[in-house]
């Protein structure tokens, strides 16, 4: 079950890594290249919410599941991994929560704008950051599980 979980985790990081990162071409597009704003530039911010949201969901789960085996003395690893471990789990969660919340805010932009280049501005902007700290999570899981 935590395998299943952790891997629509994993798939729903890198597809709204993806989502969040043809926003922000799209508002760079917008704002530069004089893209015209099409219904797709307010609906893809809601839809890479949605996927923050249902990884948020996910990572929860994840979480208590990961708390409940670090104090069920599950975890069999030696003392300075397991409290790396467990700062890890909590930084990446904050991080999450995080990059929910302003891609949230982007999202109420997007939708409440009508100027096509204060769209493509707040795209730029919320997605922007939020794309970027979905790539600093993973980098940060890579690193962790690599070495």
């Amino acid at each position: 079950m935590r395998e299943l979980i952790l891997i629509l985790h994993i798939i729903t990081s890198v597809v709204a890594c993806i989502l969040t990162g043809v926003i922000l071409v799209r508002g760079i597009g917008g704002l530069y290249f004089k893209f015209k704003l099409k219904k797709l530039d307010v609906q893809l911010p809601f839809y890479a919410t949605m996927l923050l949201y249902l990884q948020f969901v996910l990572g929860t789960i994840l979480f208590v599941m990961y708390m409940i085996e670090f104090s069920s003395g599950e975890i069999n690893v030696y003392q300075n991994q397991v409290v790396k471990g467990r700062f890890w789990a909590v930084e990446h969660f904050i991080l999450m929560v995080f990059t929910l919340v302003i891609s949230h805010i982007g999202w109420v932009f997007a939708k409440s704008n009508h100027t096509p280049k204060l769209i493509f501005k707040k795209n730029f902007l919320y997605f922007g950051i939020a794309c970027t700290m979905i790539m600093v999570s993973m980098v940060m899981n890579i690193i962790r599980y690599a070495f």
